[in-house]
């Protein structure tokens, strides 16, 4: 008997929590820290720099928030910030390089994300556009405001109906340069120095409405 009580207990915690999930007209808000890995500017790329700069490794934070209209889909918006350190290369092992400043950016993003299942564990994909301001705390450095996209995936993990925790692994890529100064002769051009791309992992508390 006590089996069944205890088998009754765990079904009525797991249950609400089950057809909580993918409620068209919920709202979640996750406030949300994370780690950005950084990517350099190649030389050429801005004109403050004849050389190699790369954005180093940095902490964020944040806030995204979402509208569920259906059961698996969601328009989501997040605005984040970070600062990072402005430094000389391109990462080599060992390189020893120099710090030259510092560079904010804030994050303005509205996407879509599409989840799996109802459970207390529930999947995601995401993705979508939104605007970049860097930043440069140099002499010879002014800020500017560029197109980003992103793209990524993660898990919610359910408390409650209404609480969960948040993992996301993220790819955010900005256009940093315009026009086709880097082109040759022959109009072949390299679109790798155009993107400085930043590869997110955070965290979040999720609380459902």
């Amino acid at each position: 008997m006590r089996r069944v009580w205890a088998s009754l207990a765990v079904l009525s915690l797991v249950a609400p929590v089950a057809l909580a999930q993918g409620r068209a007209g919920s709202i979640e808000l996750t406030p949300t820290v994370g780690y950005w890995f950084g990517d350099t500017l190649a030389r050429g790329t801005v004109n403050a720099f004849d050389f190699d700069v790369t954005v180093d490794d940095t902490t964020a934070a944040g806030v995204r928030i979402s509208y569920r209209f259906t059961e698996n889909w969601a328009l989501e918006g997040a605005l984040m910030r970070f600062k990072a350190d402005l430094v000389t290369g391109r990462k080599e092992l060992f390189g020893g390089a120099e710090k030259l400043g510092e560079i904010r950016g804030d994050v303005a993003e509205i996407g879509f994300e599409g989840s799996f299942g109802s459970s207390r564990l529930v999947p995601f994909l995401a993705g979508g556009i939104g605007a970049m301001r860097l930043d440069p705390s140099m002499a010879n450095a002014s800020s500017d405001t560029r197109f980003v996209g992103h793209l990524g995936a993660g898990f919610k993990l359910f408390f409650t109906p209404s609480v969960a925790l948040r993992f996301d692994w993220r790819g955010h890529s900005a256009n940093v340069r315009s026009g086709r100064d880097d082109c040759d002769w022959w109009e072949r051009c390299s679109y790798d120095d155009r993107w400085l791309t930043f590869k997110e992992l955070s965290l979040g508390l999720a609380f459902a409405f």
